[in-house]
């Protein structure tokens, strides 16, 4: 990694919403250090929910391993990928997982391929300056 690079802190939990809490924890720290206020937060929270279910549900079942990239000052994304399992998705989830994700991230996807799905969430820091210009508090 050179110096211009972020650091990414890569977690790996078994895929069981039990463990969704310990991401949940790692996001609310990491996003401390990009300089998020607790509203932000909380809703990064959300979105952790969101993106390990959906990895949960369409994977098949092997641990969840998730790579979060915090930049200070800037942004933190969050993004996970898992082998895609033999159960069909149930789609009107995906669509309500859409509607949370769309609300708590700038930028959000669910994208899936032939042998895997990858799951992710962006959300940069908005200064006080640039609120007023995109509607966001």
């Amino acid at each position: 990694m050179n110096s211009t690079e972020s650091p990414v802190v890569t977690i790996t939990v078994p895929a069981d919403v039990r463990y969704f809490r310990s991401v949940r924890l790692a996001i609310g720290g990491l996003a401390t250090l990009v300089g998020f206020d607790i509203e932000a937060i909380d809703d990064l929270r959300i979105g952790v929910d969101e993106v390990c279910a959906a990895l949960v549900e369409a994977g098949d079942g092997a641990d969840l391993r998730l790579e979060i990239c915090a930049e200070p000052g800037s942004r933190l994304r969050l993004e996970g990928a898992v082998r895609k399992g033999t159960v069909a998705v149930d789609q009107d989830r995906f669509a309500f997982s859409r509607q949370i994700l769309s609300v708590v991230s700038d930028d959000y996807g669910y994208v899936e391929d032939d042998d895997q799905v990858r799951c992710w969430l962006e959300r940069a820091l908005v200064s006080d300056d640039d609120a007023v210009d995109t509607g966001r508090p």
